[in-house]
Formats: structure tokens, C-alpha cells, sequence
């Protein structure tokens, strides 16, 4: 089917209308607009009439006429006749419609979006090319699409390269490939020779850069180097001598060494030499397969470093807004093994810059930082077995130089021992004499950094001398390389020190009995190729691996916890008790910041929790038994104020909602574990009780309604506080009772190799307020009951009468391993050890216990105030819910948001705008332009320490500016504008905010003045009410007067026109002086974020009045700088439709309030307050 179509002028590729999309289609085909865009520069007059370009999954058709362009994005299943065939309908209703003014010199963008409401229409009949009407088209259409050329988009990109560099790159490749036949001879005899005698090593930095620079070239102009008969079996001998095979090339990379190039990072896999991978500067993947010859003494090749690094794990990339990241593991240490293969967890990962200009000293910071790590910590993986991490192998492979090169004098590493959660100059008081916890690595750099992808203002208009513009810029960037340091300095800290586990062989992400029953990943297969996206972590960050189809370098880490215990029993046999919890990453984030469910299902601290046994005996198979429980936050809409000790819930949302919630969550649970026993251990008194009701009332009516089965499940509440109050902790044992039948029938999964023997037919679906402290001594006691059981049935137990304390030591080793376990998740989610720690790991409660409980509260009190609002926002920019922009926003507001604020703020505001609209607009007018601002809400005043969220609608006869309640859902106040009485309108900077960095940029930061003539006086604002139907809906006080309430405003004299008739430049309202007390001006800035613009569709009646109104998505996804040239350009037009404007000097550019003005106007107490908050918090 057609996905979107976009109509663009073919001489300069200006767009001229487009095809509104949905929010999910705007999403996806975001980056195949900017391919389109691509296109539409490239096009000329001699360009082919017809072409199909592919473009991974969809196709872009294009065909031009008369000058136009018109293109589409398809899915590659659409039929190309049906694709042309819907363009040309396109084209001959554009051409009559607007053809006469494509040619206009004045021409807007999107000056046509009209025209979405016939491709809309065009599309709908279009949209299924199976119906008969369109199965006729396609056997009735003549055109010979045979004759269309077929183009992939890479090769049209590149299509602008001339003859000469084909010919360099040529003649280049055919040098380099004489040079790779001599060296592949000589690594040939190299290797021959370290079979017999132990060679020293030679570095991995002299490797030769130039031909890897010369093989990307010759990929990019499409020649392919020709090799001979000899030179081919040379190679396949050299891949025979270093264990290079074809089904090797297929297999999981582990541990690689890291060098720096001139065009980015070269990882080479030490197992398997002939794989490497090449992270360029630029965001591409190139990986190879072959051995890369080493640099002949007489070549001059100045490697941008001496020094190798071992990489254990590639977590993946991101961008900020200064540069892109590439996140590698530069230590690990193995927490176990699982059916022979190793687990580890990552304890140090380094952050690198995809940016030629401060790589080289980066790299070096990093290595510093690998070479302080102790050798004992280096050395703690397993020496025998421990696939990937064979030390001696390491250290002579990397053969260090006897000096570190010197980085540049700017570089300065950041320990992440510094107070992550709080700001750099705190650091620098708190931090002395800290050692690092994690040993992660990050470098920043003050005057080396090229921003390659900076969002930093450029054009700011300043009315000072040019240092001061300088000084301003400078403060600025220098603002957001500190936010982007904290942000760097989070991501560290969160990969580093929260338990992330990953495995080379080893699927982490699913259970035993979720695995179907393959252990092991087949023949070394990665794992990334099964393993469960709901516990992959670090799956966004890996995307560009995946999508270049390097999935052997992707290796997926879970975030949780991997306890280990052995224990050996009389006659030889041993058995091992594993302690594995995978946390979910759907919903994942921090104590106070995710609670409840949200609209698809998925609670917050969803957390799968398995205990593997299992028991090996000599020269027979292993028997592996798992229990999995799971734990999740009460599958319903709730929240809880970071406010005080104990705050109090509060419930949201309706009934029907939090019922339709909690369904999707049992029933997502049911059919992935089956049968789920609830066990609610809130408290049935005081301020939890309203959870607990809530919970027994919306799973009774799930079952009422038959939305979820009555035999998949059973509730169980039980009050923990207040059964072991005075603690009496023995009382679990009566819990453990009441569920004794049903551990029996739920049973566990049983497994001897390939053949399963028993399954587990269900889950406990354990949970507390946190999920935490009592939920994990819950969990602990059922799991030590079931080990007991399996102990049994597999014949291990010497003396079942006595339980687990028939071995020695091992009743306190399960106590620890459920105990670290449950440390690990509270630190996960609530920063700090576990409550009733003591208990779970003594089997006692004790005085000392309770006054740690005290001190947890109270941590877990100053964390969730000072850190976890930013920690959380980091989170969801690793798991793509927020952009970088989102995470520095959340440094200034001092609040995180939920991964669906921009889809319900952009619903909120939809309904705003059409309830606006529906009730000041007057009988008879058409809305040309609806869109979201923030003003004033009074005349000749331009700012205000509150701005009010506002709807702006332009229609064919007036403005009008409407002030509307989110809360009441009312209109509280509007203003009517004639369009007569406009006289000129200006757009231009409008900067209201100077402690944010991004609140600085022109293109965010952007506004339109309305000057019009008015009979009232300046201090009044006219407010209309509409027709006595609709005035229930408008709040009271509707002549209030507005300006009167201005706190701290910049407001300018009655003002006449915003040009300087003598000097004939546009200045700033301020400082015009008055030329008539009745003209005033009213301010409008644009919304920056979640933008809502909308317009009236004309009925197909033949009246054409408007009946709805319908979103434009190409102009929501426009900077409001653009979007306030279409608010001018649209009042413009329909001014001239009644012959009331001068075209020439209706419309103004010019800053409304520049930065430096900005700035001025902040009194003493704002500079001091932002200074003091900058120190505290930037």
C-alpha cells in the first residue's frame, strides 16, 4: 500500500504539499523523508520521467510532470503499475488545480497542503491493490513499466561522483591490492612460524589503515578487486592457519582488541583474528572477514595510536547533541556458569566519540583507565573453561609499547567515582579522594570537540559588538558539553555498576522452559538471533549492528542479577543453585518515577526470577531443574509523590481503564508462564490499603467480565506488616502452607539434555508496593520449599526429614543468594540495598536489621528527590522512549516524563484545538490554520514570567487567541482579531528562557506579533463571547482584565509599526516609539514540542461549509521557525484574497526578543537564582 506521498518543485526541490500521516507512520518513515528530500536535490530537468528507487523494505516511485515531482513511499509488495498510475492521477489533479502558480518565485513550503485532502481520497481508493476496481486498472493501464528504471538509493546518493575520482579510487585499489597479495604471503609465514616458535608479537597498531581506507573506497565505486587462483588459495590457507572458517564467520564474537584509525575504531575478534568490525566516524558498519596486512616498514602510516584495548562486549551507540557515542565493555567478571557456558557482568565501559576530532584522546583516556584496573580484578574470571577471557593469550596479543601516546593537554577524564546524581562542582567539593566503584571511562574535551551533528544556535541576533555574540555562543555550548558530561557520566554508571549481565553462547533473556528446549545456542549461533526484545536492554543501542546485519557483534545484556552457590554431595556428585533475575525492559525505571501499569499492559519493576539447580554426576548427563516467579508493581493506573517518607498513593484514571489495563497485563502473563497466583502483600490498613482494595475489586471484575479466565487465576492477599508485626517472621510458614497445593500443581521444569521431563504450569506473581524488600523474602521462602522438593525427586537428598539443613553451609549460602539478589534489584530500582536484608539471609529479624531499614528509608528519600528524576530520563533514552533534548529538558525541570507524554500531551492538545475552534469561531468562517502557541494573554506585552498555553486559529475572516484550561477542559478567555484591521505581522526570535541551553536556539525558540488597530485602550483586551449555545463551555470572568496581572513583563509602548520609517530596517517593538494610541500588538511563540496544527475539511456537499477539522502532520514536524513563516505567509493570503495587504511590506523579519535582550531584562533575584541552580544542578 501507499505509506506517504510528497509533491516538490523539481528546480530547487522546494515541497509543495504532502500527504498527512499518522504519528506511527510519521515515526517510521521518518529517515525514507529524508532520503526523499535527498532526491528531490538531486532531480533536474534532464533527470529520468520515471523511476522506482529501493530503499530497504519500501520502494520510492517518483515521476515528474510539468516541473513537479511527485513521489511516494510503497511497500515493495505494491504493484509498480498501480504506484505510477495513483501518481499520475495526482498529477493531473495538482496541474489543474495549481499549475499556473508552481512557477511563483514567492512560494512558501507546503503552499499547497490543501491538496492533502484529494490524496487522502486518492489514497483510500488505492489502498488495497487486490479490490476489482483496482485489479481493472492494472490490466486496462498500457504503460510498459519495464521501461521504468530501477535504482537503489545508495547508488543514486553517489550517483554525483565524476569520472576522475572513480579513476583514483581505481588505480588506488589496484596498488592496495598488489600490497594485500604480499602481505598475505608474509602473515602466511608468520603464522607457519608460530606454530613451532614463540614469536614476539607485532602490535596490532602497525596494521596498515590505508587498506581498509582503499577496500571502502573501492565498495563505494562499485569495483571489485581481482584476485588470482594463487592468491585465492593463499588466502584460504591463511584463514586455515588462524581458525578462520567459513561457519566460524557466523559465530559470536567475544572478546576483540580495539584500535584507533583514521576513519573510526577497528574491533578484531581474538578468537576468530580474520572477523573485525569498523565503527566509522561517520555512523557507518563495516565488518570483514579478512585479514587486514600489517604496514611494511618503508610506508609511512601514522596510526592515531600505539596502544590496543581489549573490548569484551559492544553495548551499542547514541547520539547527544554534541557528538555520537560508540559503548564498549572494558571489564567484566564472570558471575557463574549455566550449562557450561560463562555469565559475566559488565563492572566498566568507556564511551568514545564518533569524531575524528577528539577520538585520538579519548582512546587515550580510556586506556588509562584500563591500565589503573588492579591485575587481580583483570584476572578474577575462571582461568579454566572461561570462554573468551584466556589472559595469557590477552596479554601477549596486546604487546604494550613502552609508552602511552600523549593525549591532547584538553583531555580530562571523568572518574564516574564523581557523584553521578548530582552536579560537577558538588563533585569537586564531595569527591576528593574517592575510588572508583566502577572504573568506567569517559573523557571530555573543552577545545578539541568538532561538534559533527551540534544543534547549537547559530544565527543569534544580538544588537552588541561580535564578541559579545561570541561570549553568548560560547556560554551556551559550553553549557550543553556539561549537560552531555552528566548525561555520559549516567549511562556509564548505569552499564557499569547495576548489574549488567550478558553471555557469549548463553540466552539470558528467556528460561529454561522458554528456551523450547535448546540449552545452548546452536553451533555457537549469537544469541542475538533469539533472544527476547521484553529483557534485551541495550536492544535500541544495538540497532545500527543489527540493521547492518551484524548480529555476531551484538551482544545482548540483561539488567539484573546471577547468584551462584556449589555444593558437593557424598559419592562423587555435586549440584549447583543458580539465582537468575532478568529485569523487564517495557516499563523499567526508578522507584518513584514508574509505578503502576501503563495503557499496554506493562508494570513498572516487572522482574522474572529463576532458580536453575543442577546436578552432575560423573560420566553421566546433567539434570537441570527451574522455578521462575515473577514480581511486577500492581497492573494498574497509580502513581506515588516522591514526597516524604511514606507518601500516599493516588489512583488514576477510571474504572473501565485500570480494568482494560489489568486484563492486558494477565493476560499477557497467562499466555507466556500460564496460571498466575497473585500474592498481594500490601498492607489492608492505612495508606496502601487503597492499592490493595483496588487490586481485589479490578482482578473480580476482569473474571466478571470474562476478559481473563477464572481457572488461570487465584488472588491472595496477605497482609505481610501485618502478620509478622512484633517481628514474628516464623508466621511465613502459614503463607507457605496456604500455598503448598499450589506449588504442587504448578510443578517445575525438569530436563535431562534434550529431553524435557516435567513443565511448570504456572507463575507466582508476587508483589508489594516496591516489589522489592517483602516480595523477595516471599520469593526466597518459596524457592528454599521447592529446591527441597527437587532435591528429592532427583535422589540428591541424603536426610529429607531434615530439609536443607542436611547440608552443611548450604541453608546459609541460598539465604546470601537471595539476599545479593534482592540487593541488586532494589539498587536497580530504588538505589539502595534491600530492607529485611537480615532476615533473608540469617533467617532472623534483629534490632541492628531495623536500624539499617531506617537508614535505607532514608537514602532511598534523598535519592529519589536529588537523582532519580534524571536517572530515569537517561533510561528512556537508552531504550529510545526520549531524545537527548528530552534528557537535558529534564536537568531544567527537575522531573522526568513518561515514554507516552508526547502521544497523550499531542491528544490533550487536539482536543484543545478543536474545542476552540467549535466555540469562538464565528458562523460562516472557514479555519485556514489552527496551531498551539504560548502567550501572554494581554495586548502590547511580549513577556511574562508564566506564559499560558494557548490556541491560535486563523480563519477567513479574524484571529482569533484563545486561552484554554487543560483541567476544565473550557475556554477560560480569547481575543477576536479582524483580519481587516492587521496592518503587518513580524516573526522572528522569541527567546523567554535563558537558563536552558536549547531555549537560545532560533529555530525552537520562535514567534509571530500581530499588529492591528484597536478602538479600545492599550491596558484592555477585548474578549467576545460567542453564541449562547457555547458559552456554558467558557469559563467565567470574561472581561477580566489581563494586563493588569503582568509580573516582570517586557512590554512595549503602544506601538505602531515594527519598521523604522527613517532608516527602513526592522527593530525589535521595544524600541519603536508610539505613533497612535490605538494600535497595539498581541506576542504569540510557537510550540516548540508535541506541535498541533490543524485546519476545516470542506464537506462533499455542494455548500463546501466545513464539517471537521484534520491534522497536518507535515507541518507538526517543522521547527516553529518555519511554522511561524506559514502562520505569516497563510494571514497574508488571506488578507489578499479581499484586496487588504501590500504584499511588500505586510510581513516582517525580525527578532521579537533576541537573546542579549533576553538576558537584560532578568532582574537581580532571577540572575542570582539561576547562578545558584546551575552550581547545584548543570
Amino acid at each position: 500500500m501507499v505509506k506517504s506521498t510528497i509533491i516538490a518543485r523539481v528546480v530547487d526541490g522546494l515541497p509543495l504539499a504532502a500527504s498527512m500521516d499518522d504519528e506511527q507512520a510519521e515515526s517510521e518513515l521518518a529517515g525514507y523523508k529524508s532520503q526523499a528530500k535527498a532526491i528531490f536535490k538531486k532531480l533536474n530537468a534532464q533527470s529520468e520521467p520515471m523511476c522506482s528507487i529501493e530503499s530497504g523494505p519500501y520502494y520510492l516511485h517518483y515521476m515528474l510532470s510539468q516541473g513537479v515531482c511527485y513521489l511516494c513511499i510503497c511497500e515493495k509488495s505494491f504493484p509498480r503499475k498501480l504506484a505510477f498510475t495513483y501518481l499520475d492521477e495526482l498529477a493531473k489533479e495538482f496541474s489543474m488545480s495549481y499549475g499556473s502558480e508552481v512557477d511563483k518565485t514567492n512560494l512558501r513550503p507546503y503552499a499547497f497542503i490543501k491538496f492533502d485532502t484529494f490524496i487522502q481520497k486518492t489514497k483510500r481508493i488505492y489502498e488495497d491493490s487486490r479490490t476489482q476496481q483496482n485489479l481493472s486498472k492494472l490490466n486496462e493501464d498500457l504503460r510498459d513499466v519495464t521501461q521504468i528504471m530501477t535504482k537503489n538509493m545508495e547508488d543514486l546518493l553517489w550517483r554525483g561522483d565524476n569520472l576522475d575520482r572513480m579513476n583514483t579510487a581505481s588505480d588506488h585499489l589496484r596498488n592496495q591490492t598488489e600490497k594485500f597479495r604480499k602481505d598475505a604471503r608474509w602473515l602466511n609465514l608468520e603464522a607457519m612460524y608460530r606454530k613451532y616458535v614463540e614469536l614476539h608479537p607485532l602490535p596490532l597498531s602497525q596494521l596498515s589503515s590505508d587498506l581498509v581506507d582503499s577496500a571502502a573506497a573501492g565498495a563505494t565505486s562499485g569495483l571489485v578487486p581481482c584476485v588470482s587462483q594463487d592468491d585465492a588459495d593463499l588466502n584460504k590457507s591463511s584463514d586455515m592457519v588462524c581458525g578462520g572458517s567459513t561457519e566460524e564467520h557466523r559465530q559470536q564474537v567475544k572478546q576483540s582488541i580495539m584500535t584507533l584509525e583514521r576513519s573510526g575504531y577497528r574491533l578484531r575478534s581474538i578468537d576468530v583474528p580474520s572477523k573485525s568490525i569498523l565503527l566509522g566516524f561517520d555512523g557507518s558498519v563495516h565488518a570483514s572477514d579478512e585479514i587486514v596486512a600489517p604496514a611494511q616498514p618503508n610506508e609511512s602510516v601514522e596510526p592515531a595510536t600505539e596502544q590496543p584495548a581489549i573490548v569484551h562486549a559492544i553495548v551499542g551507540t547514541f547520539t547527544l547533541d554534541i557528538s555520537s557515542y560508540v559503548l564498549v565493555v572494558t571489564d567484566s567478571r564472570c558471575r557463574g556458569t549455566i550449562a557450561d557456558s560463562q555469565i559475566y557482568e559488565a563492572t566498566a565501559v568507556a564511551a568514545l566519540p564518533l569524531s575524528s576530532g577528539c577520538a585520538k584522546a579519548e582512546f587515550a583516556s580510556m586506556l588509562r583507565g584500563i591500565r589503573k584496573a588492579s591485575p587481580e580484578k583483570r584476572n578474577s574470571t575462571p582461568q579454566s573453561g572461561d570462554e573468551g577471557s584466556d589472559n595469557s593469550n590477552l596479554e601477549s596479543a596486546l604487546a604494550a609499547p613502552e609508552h602511552l601516546p600523549k593525549a591532547d593537554s584538553s583531555a580530562k577524564p571523568v572518574s564516574t567515582a564523581s557523584l553521578g546524581w548530582i552536579s560537577p562542582q558538588f563533585t569537586k567539593i564531595f569527591g576528593r579522594g574517592r575510588t572508583g566503584s566502577t572504573g568506567s571511562t569517559i573523557g571530555t574535551t573543552t577545545s578539541v570537540v568538532e561538534p559533527t551533528s551540534s544543534k547549537l544556535p547559530e544565527d543569534i541576533e544580538l544588537s552588541g559588538e561580535m564578541s559579545q555574540v561570541e561570549g553568548e555562543l560560547t556560554k551556551t555550548s559550553s553549557s550543553i558539553r556539561r549537560m552531555e558530561d552528566r548525561v555520559l557520566e549516567e549511562i556509564s554508571r548505569l552499564f557499569g555498576d547495576t548489574g549488567m549481565l550478558f553471555s557469549y553462547s548463553y540466552d539470558l533473556t528467556r528460561s529454561l522452559q522458554g528456551k523450547n528446549g535448546q540449552i545452548l545456542a546452536s553451533s555457537g549461533a549469537p544469541p542475538a538471533l533469539v533472544a527476547d526484545v521484553d529483557y534485551w536492554f541495550n536492544h535500541h543501542l544495538q540497532q545500527s549492528l543489527i540493521a547492518s546485519g551484524n548480529v555476531e557483534w551484538a551482544v545482548p545484556m540483561v539488567q539484573g542479577s546471577m547468584q551462584m552457590a556449589i555444593c558437593e554431595v557424598p559419592g562423587g556428585a555435586s549440584f549447583q543453585v543458580s539465582v537468575l533475575s532478568r529485569r523487564n525492559r517495557q516499563r523499567i525505571g526508578m522507584r518513584y518515577e514508574r509505578r503502576g501499569a501503563n495503557e499496554k499492559g506493562h508494570v513498572a519493576n516487572f522482574v522474572e526470577t529463576e532458580q536453575i539447580l543442577s546436578v552432575a554426576a560423573s560420566g553421566q548427563q546433567a539434570h537441570y531443574t527451574s522455578f521462575v516467579q515473577t514480581r511486577g508493581s500492581i497492573p494498574f493506573f497509580w502513581k506515588q509523590p516522591p514526597t516524604g517518607l511514606h507518601p500516599a498513593p493516588v489512583v488514576l484514571k477510571s474504572d473501565d481503564e485500570n480494568t482494560a489495563v489489568c486484563a492486558a497485563h494477565l493476560q499477557r502473563e497467562i499466555g507466556r508462564s500460564g496460571r498466575q497466583v497473585l500474592i498481594n502483600l500490601v498492607e489492608h490498613k492505612g495508606r496502601e490499603a487503597v492499592l490493595g482494595a483496588k487490586y481485589a475489586s479490578l482482578v473480580g471484575q476482569c473474571v466478571a467480565d470474562e476478559l481473563v479466565d477464572a481457572c488461570m487465576i487465584r488472588y491472595i492477599p496477605w497482609d505481610f506488616h501485618h502478620e509478622t508485626r512484633g517481628m514474628r517472621y516464623n508466621r511465613l510458614e502459614l503463607l507457605l502452607e496456604q500455598l503448598q497445593r499450589e506449588v504442587s500443581n504448578m510443578g517445575y521444569h525438569w530436563r535431562v539434555g534434550e529431553q524435557v521431563l516435567t513443565k511448570q504450569s504456572g507463575v507466582f506473581r508476587v508483589n508489594c508496593m516496591d516489589c522489592l524488600d517483602r516480595t523477595n523474602v516471599v520469593q526466597s521462602t518459596i524457592a528454599r520449599s521447592v529446591l527441597n522438593e527437587q532435591l528429592v525427586r532427583l535422589g540428591v537428598h541424603i536426610a529429607p526429614e531434615k530439609g536443607l539443613a542436611a547440608y552443611q553451609g548450604l541453608e546459609a549460602m541460598l539465604n546470601n543468594l537471595w539476599a545479593n539478589n534482592g540487593d541488586y534489584i532494589s539498587r536497580q530500582y530504588a538505589g539502595t540495598m534491600a530492607m529485611k536484608g537480615d532476615f533473608t539471609r540469617t533467617g532472623k529479624r534483629n534490632f541492628s536489621g531495623l536500624m539499617n531499614d531506617a537508614s535505607y528509608s532514608l537514602a532511598r528519600l534523598w535519592i529519589s528527590t536529588f537523582r532519580d528524576y534524571f536517572s530515569q530520563s537517561v533510561l528512556d533514552f537508552i531504550l529510545g522512549n526520549q531524545k537527548a533534548s528530552d534528557v537535558f529538558r529534564t536537568i531544567i525541570d527537575l522531573r522526568s516524563r513518561e515514554p507516552d507524554y508526547a502521544l497523550q500531551l499531542s491528544r490533550t492538545r487536539e482536543a484543545a484545538v478543536e474545542a476552540s475552534t467549535a466555540i469562538v469561531v464565528h458562523d460562516g468562517e472557514c479555519v485556514l490554520l489552527a496551531c498551539i502557541v504560548h502567550t501572554p494573554m494581554a495586548l502590547n506585552t511580549l513577556k511574562v514570567r508564566e506564559t499560558a498555553d494557548a490556541v491560535m486559529v486563523l480563519t477567513d475572516g479574524a484571529v482569533y487567541i484563545c486561552s484554554y484550561d487543560y483541567q476544565l477542559e473550557k475556554v477560560s478567555r480569547f481575543q477576536r482579531i479582524e483580519l481587516e484591521s492587521i496592518y503587518t505581522v513580524q516573526h522572528g526570535a522569541y527567546i523567554t528562557d535563558t537558563l536552558a541551553p536549547h531555549s537560545l536556539d532560533q529555530a525552537r525558540n520562535h514567534g509571530v506579533m500581530l499588529y492591528f488597530a484597536t478602538s479600545e485602550t492599550q491596558s484592555d483586551i477585548k474578549v467576545e463571547l460567542p453564541d449562547q449555545s457555547a458559552k456554558g463551555a467558557i469559563a467565567s470572568a470574561p472581561t477580566e482584565d489581563l494586563s493588569s496581572k503582568v509580573e516582570g513583563s517586557i512590554s512595549a509602548q503602544a506601538t505602531a509599526d515594527p519598521r523604522d520609517p527613517a532608516e527602513g530596517r526592522s527593530v525589535s517593538p521595544a524600541v519603536v516609539a508610539a505613533a497612535t494610541p490605538v494600535k497595539s500588538f498581541v506576542a504569540c511563540k510557537l510550540a516548540s514540542e508535541v506541535q498541533v496544527v490543524m485546519q476545516s475539511v470542506a464537506s462533499s456537499s455542494d455548500t463546501g461549509a466545513p464539517v471537521s477539522l484534520m491534522r497536518l502532520g507535515a507541518l507538526e514536524g517543522q521547527s516553529p521557525e518555519l511554522l511561524a513563516e506559514c502562520v505569516c505567509s497563510a494571514i497574508q493570503s488571506a488578507k489578499s484574497r479581499a484586496g487588504q495587504v501590500d504584499a511588500s511590506q505586510f510581513i516582517v523579519e525580525s527578532p521579537i526578543i533576541s537573546a542579549v535582550t533576553a538576558k537584560q531584562s532578568i532582574s537581580l533575584v532571577d540572575k542570582v537564582s539561576n547562578r545558584l541552580y546551575k552550581a547545584l544542578w548543570v
